[in-house]
């Protein structure tokens, strides 16, 4: 059975000639459009067929299993949404190396430690050789003061390295981000470096110099000042409580003043409020009562006279139910 004359041609014949760019795997048909579904299908499939026919054209290769086309460059400029990115920026590092001639070498990322006898990362948490978790340190003989803490000696270094690397990010950061010395606050605002120091104001340049005489270990208690430099006054209150275990007569000092407090405090008295609690006045009502009804207003029996009609009430109860029972007996 023959199938090749049931597939339609792979030749296709345009009245316009559509535009191609096989760059970006585009074909614009330039006739114009009918309402006819047969001939929209019809033409949806020639074009594909020249789309194809236009790509294995192209020079080939073989990847693998795989036949592909090496496709030239677009053409057409496709709308986008956004705009294309930037290259970045070499940091002074890779410009260095590539001035030297430096390649980066691929580093292991487990080296063994002596110590314990294991694999460990070569850098980070719980790293191999890690010269801060010595328990001992062999004091050099050409030490300039052999009764410091080295220990804290390499922590402090280690702390150096960290913050001299950050900053170091931050400035590449910033050249990335195109921002230059002309930005003043905004830069300064964005990563604090870079900021050219003759457009700080003087608020500004006191702010810094008090950050980093507080950026050490002992928070600037130790920092030398310099000479003719007044200290800074608006450094910021800090609260301060009081021990929870102190001498009772200094409770009981506090204690008394806080009762002092207490017994100077005039009590105010809101009318409004006092009135609802009070409730209304008797002569209120009775001016009331005067005016709708015309009569008297009857008078008002207070807490101990309504007991005591209570209690003569259950009491001449109990006398009568007490001479019925005696009348039953006889």
């Amino acid at each position: 059975m023959d199938l090749i004359g049931h597939f339609p041609s792979t030749e296709v014949q345009k009245d316009v000639d559509p535009m191609v760019d096989v760059g970006n795997l585009l074909l614009i048909d330039r006739q114009p459009v009918t309402s006819d579904s047969d001939e929209l299908k019809d033409r949806a499939r020639n074009n594909t067929q020249l789309l194809l026919n236009a790509i294995w054209q192209l020079e080939r290769q073989q990847v693998e299993d795989a036949v592909v086309a090496i496709l030239p460059a677009p053409t057409y400029r496709l709308p986008r949404e956004k705009i294309i990115p930037q290259p970045r920026q070499p940091t002074k590092w890779e410009l260095y190396a590539k001035a030297k001639g430096i390649k980066k070498r691929t580093k292991d990322k487990k080296k063994f430690d002596d110590l314990t006898g294991e694999w460990k990362p070569t850098y980070g948490y719980r790293r191999g050789n890690d010269s801060t978790k010595d328990w001992v340190i062999e004091i050099p003989q050409n030490a300039a003061d052999p009764m410091k803490d080295f220990f804290e000696e390499r922590i402090e270094a280690k702390k150096e390295r960290v913050a001299k690397n950050e900053m170091q990010r931050l400035k590449n950061i910033a050249k990335q981000l195109n921002s230059t010395v002309k930005k003043g606050e905004s830069t300064d605002k964005l990563i604090g470096v870079g900021v050219n120091p003759m457009e700080k104001t003087k608020q500004q340049v006191r702010f810094a110099a008090d950050r980093a005489r507080a950026a050490t270990a002992s928070a600037g208690k130790f920092q030398e000042t310099i000479k003719g430099e007044k200290p800074n006054v608006k450094t910021g209150k800090k609260r301060k409580f009081e021990p929870n275990e102190g001498k009772i007569t200094e409770e009981n000092k506090r204690a008394l003043q806080i009762f002092d407090k207490i017994k100077a405090k005039k009590i105010k008295i809101i009318e409004e409020k006092a009135a609802e609690i009070a409730g209304p006045n008797s002569s209120d009502e009775g001016k009331k009562e005067r005016g709708k009804k015309g009569k008297k207003p009857a008078r008002m029996k207070s807490e101990v006279h309504r007991q005591q009609w209570f209690k003569n009430k259950i009491k001449s109860k109990k006398s009568a139910s007490a001479r019925g029972g005696r009348k039953g007996k006889k």
